[in-house]
């Protein structure tokens, strides 16, 4: 054009390629460095950014860095452990004698049974703990019981990573354990315990409950880049100056004309980066200045993409936004239906604890000779509806009441509709 100024050259960095772009902080396996094997442990120095080590056959491992370096998934898990991780306990039944020696044999099974030597007491309800732990992040749990020498008794439980662990099957699936080196070991079945999160009769290791999780994580962390450099270069206002070029002057060549235009350009410019806090601008109408930039829904909008790939994960995990303080304004009705599906998945995981736990103590009893049998119990979780339940179970009772009261039904149905297999008294 005519009146635009050359302005100096400026050095523009190369354009981005979107393709091959590193996503920031993504989660996949190829930006993962990957080093030599080595039993070093892993520094966690402030000044030390601890990595994964991917190989592509450590799957688990991969899910538990994953874990415990994304927010979202971090707190879907711990909710998941804790909801099952109730308060535990355990009965005897059996003759009073040997009950009375089972509880110090037991007891004493309690304070060893964990790999750590500095848990001191609760190994049991930390090594139940520690199943849910690793059912929620990987969807199976592996272990052996290890005997002391002279075979009286356990000395510990030691964990197996599931990785370790290969399938055959002939007919029925045959479990085979591998070392480092890919070497077969023996595996005592009698002595061994595996768990899976998900029955899968067509593949004995289960299913992974973040194996929909990491392509999401992906996501939301390039999201998060995304979001950091827009905001950067729209999200502050700036002003933006429109000069209208004065008019010709008659007989006015054009080297002159362009000359004067430029000059005038560069005297408003100059007087655009020299005006202080406490100047203003005096110009006649030629000159328009508007703010450009920082568009206030423009924030808003990525908030609104950035909750629907949370919630993705949430959904992924098995859990309701409003389990971990994201309510979409549900209503009561509805999240007490949630909370009862919860609590069924709950109740259906503390089974495979109790199966572990009663499995350890038994065992532990008949190796010292004591036939006592040991039953494993979770405290249910408080049911934040229960009151509403108490004054239907109460409205059920006076309509049954009533029935029989009025010669309606007799008391046996009464005692059927109330859930009781029979009255206890006829008059």
């Amino acid at each position: 054009m005519l009146f635009k100024r050359k302005q100096p050259e400026i050095v523009v960095p190369e354009p981005r390629v979107i393709g091959s772009r590193k996503p920031y902080r993504t989660l996949s396996a190829s930006q993962f460095r990957t080093a030599p094997r080595t039993n070093a442990p892993l520094s966690m120095s402030p000044s030390t950014t601890p990595w994964f080590q991917y190989t592509g056959m450590n799957r688990s491992g991969y899910y538990r860095y994953i874990r415990d370096h994304i927010p979202i998934v971090s707190a879907a898990i711990w909710t998941w452990v804790h909801l099952c991780a109730t308060p535990q306990s355990y009965d005897l039944e059996g003759e009073e004698e040997e009950i009375k020696e089972a509880r110090r044999i037991l007891d004493d099974l309690d304070r060893r049974i964990g790999v750590n030597p500095l848990t001191r007491n609760q190994g049991l309800s930390r090594l139940t703990e520690a199943m849910f732990l690793e059912l929620f992040t990987v969807g199976r749990f592996a272990g052996e019981i290890v005997l002391f020498k002279d075979g009286s008794g356990i000395e510990y439980f030691k964990p197996i990573d599931p990785d370790r662990m290969e399938w055959n099957f002939n007919g029925k699936w045959e479990p085979v354990l591998k070392d480092d080196d890919g070497q077969a070991l023996p595996l005592h079945k009698e002595r061994f315990f595996y768990a899976t999160l998900y029955h899968d009769m067509f593949d004995p290791r289960g299913s992974d409950p973040l194996a929909a999780i990491p392509f999401v994580t992906e996501i939301e962390q390039q999201m998060l880049d995304d979001m950091a450099r827009s905001s950067h270069n729209a999200g502050t206002p700036r002003f933006q100056i429109r000069i209208t070029p004065p008019e010709r002057i008659e007989n006015e060549g054009s080297a002159q004309y362009v000359s004067r235009i430029n000059s005038y350009f560069d005297d408003i410019v100059s007087q655009m980066k020299e005006i202080g806090p406490d100047d203003n601008l005096f110009t006649w109408s030629d000159v328009q200045i508007q703010v450009v930039g920082g568009d206030s829904g423009h924030s808003f909008s990525w908030r609104l993409n950035r909750e629907q790939v949370i919630e993705d994960v949430i959904t992924g995990l098995k859990l309701f936004p409003w389990v971990l303080g994201r309510s979409h304004g549900t209503t009561k009705n509805w999240v007490e239906a949630q909370f009862n599906i919860l609590m069924q998945i709950v109740d259906s995981v503390q089974a495979l604890g109790v199966a572990l736990a009663d499995w350890l103590r038994t065992t532990e009893l008949r190796l010292k000779g004591n036939l006592a049998t040991p039953h494993h119990r979770f405290t249910p979780n408080q049911d934040p509806f229960l009151v509403d339940k108490r004054r239907a179970d109460q409205m059920l009772f006076d309509i049954v009441d009533g029935k029989v009261q009025r010669g309606y039904i007799s008391k046996e149905q009464g005692a059927r509709e109330l859930g009781y297999s029979e009255a206890f008294r006829q008059d």
